[in-house]
Parts: C-alpha cells; structure tokens; sequence
C-alpha cells in the first residue's frame, strides 16, 4: 500500500548529458550493423557528393569560389588538403546509421583499416580522423589525407586514388547519444506520511467459519483486521520509506524508484526524495 501526492511543475526538470561509446565492427558485420560501404564510380553519386560536401575551388588558391548550398564543413581551420578529390572521380562512401553514431560521430575517434594496391604494392594501414573532419594515412609524414568524414550525417569519404579502391576491414568510431534525465524532486514535509502502510504492520486475528448446523467448519489465522499492531503506535516508531512510484494524470504506473535500502522517514525535518529517469 502507498500514500499519495501531487507534484508541482517546479518539482520536475530536465536535464542532457551526452554519452559516447566506442564502437569497432569487422567488414563480416557491415550487415548485421547497417553498415554499407558504397563505391562511388557513377555519375549520379560523384554529383551527389560534390553537391553536398564538395564546392568548386580556385584552382591558384584552392579556396571556395563558388557555391549555392551548405557544404557542412566540418571546422574552421584552413587546410589545403581537405574536401578535395584529388583530381579523380571515383570515390567509397562508408556510411554508418544514425541508430548506432547518435547525434553525430565524435570527432578524432573515426578509423579505417584498409588492404589495397597503393603505388603497385599489396599494402595494409588505418586510415585516421585528424579531428576536424579530415581522413589521413596513419603515419605518414607529412599526413597524407585521403577523403574526409562528415560527423553529423555519419559518413567517411574517400577519394584519393587508389586508397578509394581499397577495401575496409573494419571501422571504429564513438557515438554521441544525447541522454535526457528527468528530475522529480518528491517533496515530503514533517508532518507527512508519518504511519505505516505496510500490511505486515497490522494485528491479525482468528476467523472461524461455521457450517448450516453451527458446526465449526474452519478457523484461519493471521487475517489483518485493520488495526495497527502495538509496537508500530508509539510516539517514537517512524516509517521507512523503501519504495517511490510516479503517476501520470490518470493514476497509471509509470515508474518505479527503489532505494537501495530502507529510509527512515525523519519526524521533525522535511525531506526530498529525488527520482531520476534516463531516456
């Protein structure tokens, strides 16, 4: 049993905190995971491409002359190195669904491990996020950068030659799931909740049952007949607290909060009990 109580607006508040969890999945788990690794040879994905992360550059400069739409840059850095093609046209998009990077990927965690013919020569290495949305071959002096990943949208590019032909072994990154906490701060002052409702709390008495002669038929012990036993009456008893259930509007169940061991409910001081829900 349970006593009740309405919680004001101010007693509940929101708040977020971003978790992040590293993934790493073989190339045999594309599938399982939604993972698909797409080889860019066509035209329809190679304008696709240049139309939403790829502008036109100077070719003196190499700076963006031109450009109608959001090209999701990835920092404010200058680098020369970055967003380009490397005057190819072939490129392989790695793209990771939203279920598993959450709100985007976390930026300098994102690496390739790839097996290719680079410069006629059977070759293993990782290709690594510098953090500001480039992708470069891990220990190359200086960085050799290779594609590019956009983090909001879960995706690794790669257009450098013969590294956008080489296949993926495996891909590891952390996500960023926003985790939003409910606060409900459940107010209970002195003069509160100050008895038990615990059926165990009440005496019990006998109950006989008579036949149609006025036979005794049965008698049952232990039936609770609604009285407080004597140790639980005096001044000085008061209540634990061992379990906090949150209601909705139509008194519906809807959470549970236990605590991790019985809570005696002071007399003289108000206390708050404070539920948090992770969604």
């Amino acid at each position: 049993m349970g006593a009740y109580k309405k919680l004001n607006k101010q007693d509940t508040y929101i708040t977020t905190y971003v978790a992040h969890k590293q993934w790493v999945i073989p190339t045999s788990q594309y599938t399982t995971y939604g993972i698909q690794q797409i080889a860019a040879y066509n035209t329809s994905y190679i304008n696709s491409l240049r139309q939403l992360y790829y502008p036109s550059k100077s070719l003196a400069s190499g700076n963006v002359v031109s450009h109608s739409f959001d090209y999701y840059p990835q920092t404010t850095l200058f680098n020369s190195e970055s967003r380009d093609f490397y005057g190819g046209s072939t490129a392989s998009i790695i793209s990771i669904p939203r279920a598993l990077y959450g709100n985007a990927l976390q930026p300098g965690f994102v690496s390739l491990n790839f097996l290719g013919s680079i410069n006629g020569t059977t070759t293993t290495g990782i290709i690594q996020d510098d953090g500001e949305g480039g992708l470069y071959r891990s220990g190359s002096t200086p960085r050799l950068y290779v594609g590019d990943v956009i983090y909001p949208h879960g995706l690794a590019v790669i257009t450098r030659g013969e590294y956008a032909n080489a296949s993926i072994n495996n891909i590891s990154f952390k996500s960023s799931q926003p985790i939003y906490t409910y606060n409900h701060h459940c107010k209970v002052r002195e003069s509160e909740y100050n008895f038990t409702f615990n059926p165990s709390a009440l005496s019990g008495s006998l109950r006989t049952i008579y036949d149609s002669d006025g036979n005794i038929y049965s008698t049952t012990g232990s039936v609770n007949d609604g009285v407080l036993k004597n140790n639980v009456t005096g001044s000085s008893f008061q209540p634990y607290i061992t379990t906090v259930g949150l209601y909705n509007d139509t008194n519906e169940l809807i959470a549970v909060g236990k605590m991790g061991q019985p809570v005696p409910k002071p007399a003289n001081t108000e206390m708050t009990i404070i539920v948090k829900i992770d969604i």
